[in-house]
C-alpha cells in the first residue's frame, strides 16, 4: 500500500474517531434520558480539543504541501479507487472462494480512499480560505493607500483652487475710478491726503484716496437728495398747473362754443384753423412744406389765397404709426437698399385705402405704385374779377413726387366755345416751358414704371399731373432738371438757377425750404396770369365763333 493509502487509512480512522466523539457528545447533549444530561465539562473540553486539533492538523497539512502535490495525491487516490473498483467488479463476476470477504475488504479500502479525498478537499478549502484572507489583507492595505492618495490629491486640488482664487481676487476698490494722484493732492485737505506719509507709501496713498472718494460721494449724495427734493417740488408744481389747465379746457371749450356765432359774424374761423392744425401734423414732408409756404405767403402778401387740407385723417394717422415702428439695424449698403425696397412695398400696402383710382382697371402692382397719400392740400387762387383756380396737390408715396389737379370756378357762366381752353385739365399745362406734366421729374421713376410696364401719362386723370413747378413748390429737388423761374417783366421765361444748397448729385428728392419760399410768389402770379390769358382767349374764340355763325 502506498503513501496515499496510508494517509487515507489514517484520515479515515481520525474521521471515525471524530464522528464517534461527536456522536457521543451529541447523544449526551441532546438525548431524552437522564444519563445523557450528565455530560461533564471535561468531556466537552475533550471534544473541543479534538476538533481544534483536527483543524490545526489540516492547517499544518495545507502549509506543509503545495497545491501541485495535493493535485498529484488526488490523482493517485482516484487511480487507486478505479483499480480497486475494477477488482471488485472482477471478483463479483468470477466469484472465487471467499470473494465476499475480499469484496468487503476492498470496499473498505475504497471508503477509506474517499475519506482521504474529503480530507484533501478540506485542506484545499483551508488553503483557499487562507489565500482569501491574505488577499483581503492586501486589498485592505491597497485601499488604505488609495484612500490616502485620494485625500492628498483632494487637498492638492483644494490648495490650487485657493491659490487661484487668491491670485484672481479683485478688490472692490479696484473698480472705483479715483481722481488722479496730482489732482488728489491739490483738492484733498491735508488731514486726508497726509503728503508726508502717503507720497512714498503707495498703500497709505491708496487708502487716503479712497477716503477722499468716500467724502466726495457723501457730499454728492447729499446734493443728490437735495436736488431730488427740489425736482419733486417742481414736479408737484407742474402737476398742479396741469390740473389747473385740464380744468380750464372744458371752460375754454364752453367759451368757444358760446362765441361761435360771433366767429361766424366776424368771419373768424378759429375752430377751422385749429382743426386744420391737427390735420397738418399728419402731412408728409413735401405737402407740409407746400402748406407752410403757401399759407405764409397768403398771410403776408395775399389774403385771397386760401389753403386747406382734406383727406382721411385716420388712415394718415395709422400710416404714421406704422412708419414709426422700430426697425432692425442695417449693417451694409446693399442691406440698406433691400430694406428700402421692402419699406416702399409696405408703404404701398398701407396706402391701399387712400388710393383714388379705379380698382377694376388697375392691377395690384399698378395701384400700389400709383398710390396717393390719404391727405391732400388744396390751394385756392382768387382773382380780382372773382374767378378762382383750385389746385389739389397730392403726394405719390412710392414715386415720391407731387401731382396737381386743377379746377376752375368762374364768377359768370361763360358760353361754351369750340375749344376747351378753360378746362382745369389743361389750364396749367406748360405753365413754364417744357413742363406739360406728362412725365415724372424724378429720374428714378423711369425705372420703377418700366419695371411694372406702365406709362404715367395713361393715369394722369387719376393721379394728377406731376408738374416740375409743383415739385419746387413742395421743396422737392431732383438732380435731373433745373428749376424754372419767372421775372416781373416777362410772363413765361425759363431761367437756369443753381441746385438747392442741401441737394447733391445723384440724390433722390431733397426738401428745400428756401427754394420753395422763392418759388411761391412766382407760381401764384403765373397761375393768375394763365387764367386771365385763357379767359381772354376764350372771349376771342367765342367772338370768332359768333361772327362765323352770323355769316
Amino acid at each position: 500500500m502506498g503513501r496515499g493509502e496510508e494517509d487515507g487509512e489514517t484520515g479515515s480512522r481520525d474521521a471515525k474517531r471524530r464522528r464517534k466523539n461527536e456522536g457521543e457528545g451529541a447523544k449526551k447533549s441532546t438525548g431524552g434520558t437522564e444519563g445523557d444530561s450528565r455530560t461533564t465539562a471535561k468531556e466537552k473540553a475533550v471534544v473541543g480539543d479534538t476538533f481544534q486539533a483536527s483543524l490545526e492538523h489540516e492547517a499544518s497539512e495545507a502549509h506543509s504541501r503545495t497545491e501541485e502535490e495535493d493535485q498529484r495525491l488526488v490523482a493517485s487516490i482516484i487511480s487507486h479507487v478505479r483499480t480497486t473498483m475494477k477488482e471488485i467488479l472482477k471478483l463479483k463476476q468470477d466469484r472465487p472462494e471467499q470473494w465476499t470477504s475480499e469484496v468487503e475488504e476492498r470496499r473498505t479500502q475504497v471508503l477509506m480512499l474517499m475519506l482521504s479525498l474529503r480530507r484533501l478537499s478540506r485542506v484545499q478549502k483551508v488553503r483557499v480560505r487562507d489565500a482569501r484572507e491574505r488577499t483581503a489583507e492586501a486589498r485592505q492595505g491597497v485601499d488604505g493607500v488609495t484612500l490616502q492618495l485620494q485625500n492628498l490629491l483632494y487637498e492638492v486640488a483644494h490648495l490650487k483652487k485657493e491659490v487661484r482664487r487668491c491670485l484672481d481676487f479683485q478688490s472692490a476698490d479696484q473698480e472705483i475710478d479715483l481722481v488722479p494722484v496730482e489732482q488728489f493732492y491739490v483738492e484733498a485737505p491735508e488731514d486726508i491726503s497726509r503728503p508726508t506719509e502717503t507720497v512714498e507709501n503707495l498703500h497709505e496713498q491708496r487708502l487716503a484716496r479712497l477716503q477722499w472718494e468716500l467724502v466726495q460721494r457723501r457730499d454728492q449724495t447729499q446734493l443728490f437728495d437735495k436736488l431730488t427734493k427740489e425736482k419733486e417740488a417742481v414736479a408737484e408744481a407742474i402737476s398742479e398747473q396741469e390740473r389747473k389747465l385740464a380744468s380750464l379746457a372744458p371752460r375754454i371749450n364752453t367759451i368757444l362754443e358760446a362765441t361761435r356765432p360771433l366767429q361766424v359774424a366776424l368771419d373768424l374761423p378759429i375752430d377751422a384753423k385749429r382743426e386744420q392744425q391737427r390735420i397738418v401734423q399728419l402731412l408728409p414732408s413735401p405737402l407740409y412744406t407746400l402748406w407752410v409756404q403757401v399759407s405764409a405767403y397768403g398771410e403776408a402778401f395775399d389774403s385771397s389765397i386760401k389753403v386747406e387740407v382734406f383727406g382721411d385723417m385716420e388712415a394718415a394717422r395709422k400710416l404714421i404709426t406704422k412708419e414709426e415702428e422700430p426697425r432692425a439695424d442695417i449693417y451694409s449698403e446693399s442691406d440698406n437698399e433691400q430694406d428700402q425696397q421692402e419699406e416702399n412695398l409696405s408703404r404701398k400696402k398701407r396706402s391701399h385705402k387712400a388710393q383714388k383710382m379705379d380698382a377694376d382697371d388697375l392691377d395690384d402692382g399698378v395701384r400700389q405704385t400709383l398710390g396717393l397719400h390719404p391727405l391732400n392740400v388744396k390751394v385756392t387762387v382768387n382773382t380780382k374779377e372773382g374767378n378762382s383756380v383750385v389746385v389739389s396737390f397730392h403726394y405719390m408715396q412710392v414715386l415720391r413726387i407731387i401731382t396737381a389737379k386743377c379746377t376752375v370756378f368762374l364768377q359768370e357762366n361763360l358760353k361754351a366755345a369750340l375749344t376747351d381752353v378753360i378746362s382745369g385739365d389743361t389750364l396749367l399745362s406748360c405753365l413754364f416751358p417744357e413742363d406739360d406734366g406728362h412725365n415724372s421729374p424724378n429720374p428714378a421713376n423711369f425705372f420703377q414704371l418700366s419695371h411694372i410696364h406702365i406709362n404715367l401719362s395713361d393715369h394722369l386723370a387719376t393721379t394728377g399731373r406731376p408738374y416740375k413747378w409743383a415739385q419746387h413748390l413742395a421743396g422737392l429737388s431732383f438732380s435731373s432738371y433745373q428749376q424754372p423761374s419767372i421775372t416781373e417783366d416777362s410772363q413765361e421765361v425759363p431761367a437756369v438757377s443753381p441746385s438747392a444748397p442741401d441737394s447733391s448729385p445723384g440724390d433722390g428728392e431733397v426738401v428745400a425750404w428756401q427754394e420753395s419760399a422763392e418759388q411761391v410768389p412766382i407760381i401764384i402770379q403765373a397761375i393768375r396770369r394763365r387764367l386771365q390769358a385763357r379767359l381772354a382767349l376764350h372771349t376771342q374764340l367765342l367772338n370768332l365763333e359768333t361772327a362765323n355763325s352770323t355769316k
